[in-house]
């Protein structure tokens, strides 16, 4: 299949991408209209926003920006890059007080919100660390709780911070994927706002966004489905069936800064006459969860990029910002050649656009689309339930975006998933990885587990390659069924975790510590980590965990214990199976 160039402005194509025009454009798009974003009071934001300061000492463009496609939402502030550098001062955007401190492996990791007298909240996220008065009231609730994370609410005006207050230091806490600042502001329902619409800190943009790919998808009424199936995007003139949408991949630029922004607004018109426009405004955290019904999930999958499709799926709550015609499926009813283009829109106004010549040609539906079905009619608006010889299967009302028909299939009647554990259950896949779910899926497996297996027991997905990932699970000892929640289709069996977690101390024993603190790797192969405990000296001390390198680091500076003594380290780790593993370290600092 033809793909697009990774470019900013292409003027000029290959022969082989002849079929797509790509060039900056300012013709047909008709700019920003914040007044259509229904409920939004843009002018209470700008006065709320522009008394806001650059909330940190220095930066050097964004790694991200609002509205940037994620996988399960959009993205809700500004990513302020630190130029790979941790530990940058960090202020209060304005008058407040901290009402909410949080800490965790995942997420925002380490996060402070301030409220401000407006009502609105400024948010700041991937902290490395607090500023000293506000960390010394951490320290002191995790030691009497005995837990690094938290979650703490402060009542109005009891942590009051002025404009310009160092209130903490930037890090890579959480679920960052590199040294940087979320800063992101919430107005008084709680409605992420978009900052560059206020002309928050007076950015400028004049670079046109990208459009790095179009793909053109066929579709047609199936049984009260709509089946789906890619094109052929070569030649000059892409050849249709009667019923095909459109799927953009784009993003933004901005100069000083190389990551791909979020492109505000897509539009695709039908030789000149717009068919289909989404406008992003400000999104609410709810309503950003229906972006999976935005996206092409196959697509997704197979290229491992975000593209916005046309066609709009009933369920989706993110139409009050899209104007579609029937329903973004562009029908021709004769097999002239016509003119897609395509138009991607930053938030300051600046264009590009793509063309495609399309022509009718429905031998393209030859050996495309079945005769007939194949599994179970899901309406999206109705709860269904399935069972079969050994499962169960329930879908909940609205946890597809639209109807579909589950297939699920015994692909082996007794499955062994792991060497070291017998086989439990048959082998099950149920539903298209293709198919998006919004809401988790229930499926019940019975099982023969042995007695001396079910407290360990649960449900795994089980990849192309045979590893396994577990979905948790509850055993009914009566029935000898295994019930567990799925947040996407697959392949499941049961099992059980018999293996202990892996805890690694990257200190040998009897080491003589020079640094500020003692890192550890802990993980958890199957049923993941539950709990976890260090000590030193036989007394519980912080160990903040880094989920997405699994390293669990101890800050001496904080542990409570006397320098130039020896001292004895022990952390504990257990899974959710039950399975514990204990490491011990003697060591000196």
């Amino acid at each position: 299949m033809t793909k697009f160039p990774d470019i900013k402005r292409a003027v000029v194509v290959s022969a082989a991408l002849s079929f797509l025009c790509l060039f900056p454009f300012s013709g047909l798009s008709q700019g920003i209209d914040p007044a259509k974003d229904a409920g939004v009071d843009y002018q209470r934001q700008k006065q709320v926003t522009d008394r806001f300061i650059v909330p940190i000492e220095s930066y050097n463009g964004f790694a991200g920006t609002y509205g940037e496609l994620r996988g399960d939402h959009f993205h809700c502030g500004l990513d302020m890059r630190t130029g790979g550098v941790q530990g940058k001062k960090i202020y209060a955007a304005d008058d407040g007080y901290i009402s909410k401190i949080t800490i965790g492996p995942w997420g925002y990791g380490n996060r402070i919100t301030v409220t401000h007298p407006s009502g609105y909240k400024t948010i700041y996220g991937h902290l490395l660390g607090f500023a000293p008065k506000y960390k010394r009231l951490i320290l002191e609730k995790q030691y009497a709780e005995e837990s690094w994370g938290q979650y703490i609410d402060f009542p109005a005006d009891s942590l009051p911070v002025k404009r310009g207050d160092l209130i903490a230091f930037s890090g890579n806490t959480g679920s960052s994927g590199g040294p940087h600042l979320h800063f992101e502001v919430l107005d008084e329902n709680d409605v992420p706002v978009n900052l560059q619409l206020t002309g928050i800190f007076s950015l400028k943009d004049s670079e046109s966004p990208a459009i790095r790919d179009v793909r053109l998808v066929g579709c047609t009424p199936f049984y009260g489905t709509l089946y789906t199936f890619p094109l052929k995007m070569a030649g000059d003139t892409v050849k249709v069936p009667k019923a095909f949408y459109a799927a953009i991949d784009a993003y933004d630029i901005m100069a000083g800064t190389p990551g791909k922004l979020a492109v505000y607004k897509y539009e695709a018109l039908l030789d000149g006459k717009p068919f289909f426009c989404f406008t992003e405004g400000n999104i609410p955290t709810s309503t950003g969860r229906y972006i999976a019904s935005l996206l092409d999930n196959p697509l997704r999958r197979s290229t491992g990029r975000y593209f916005i499709k046309t066609q709009i799926d009933p369920s989706n709550k993110l139409a009050d910002r899209i104007q579609a015609e029937n329903d973004g499926i562009v029908s021709l009813g004769d097999s002239l050649v016509h003119t897609l283009t395509f138009i991607a829109t930053d938030v300051y106004g600046n264009s590009s656009r793509a063309e495609i010549k399309v022509r009718r040609d429905d031998s393209v539906y030859s050996g495309a689309v079945p005769f007939s079905p194949d599994g179970e009619f899901v309406s999206w608006d109705k709860e269904c339930k399935f069972f079969y010889d050994g499962l169960a299967v329930t879908v909940p009302a609205e946890a597809l975006y639209r109807n579909a028909f589950l297939r699920v299939r015994k692909l082996k009647d007794s499955y062994t998933a792991q060497d070291n554990v017998p086989a439990m259950s048959g082998l099950w896949r149920v539903g298209d990885g293709d198919i998006p779910l919004h809401k988790s899926v229930s499926i019940v497996i019975r099982a023969d587990i042995p007695a001396q297996y079910r407290s360990k027991a649960l449900v795994a997905r089980v990849s192309s390659d045979g590893s396994l990932s577990g979905c948790g699970g509850t055993l009914n000892a009566l029935t000898g069924e295994m019930t567990a929640s799925i947040g996407s289709f697959g392949t499941f069996c049961v099992t059980a975790d018999v293996t202990r977690p892996e805890v690694s101390v990257k200190i040998a024993e009897g080491a003589a510590v020079k640094g500020t603190s003692i890192k550890c790797t802990i993980r958890d192969r199957l049923s993941g980590i539950k709990t976890y405990r260090a000590e030193i000296d036989g007394h519980w001390v912080v160990a903040a965990l880094d989920g997405k390198t699994a390293t669990l680091e101890i800050p001496l500076g904080d542990a409570r214990i006397s320098k130039g003594k020896k001292h004895s380290l022990v952390v504990c780790v257990e899974d959710n199976a039950g399975n514990k593993t204990t490491v011990t370290r003697h060591f000196t600092w």
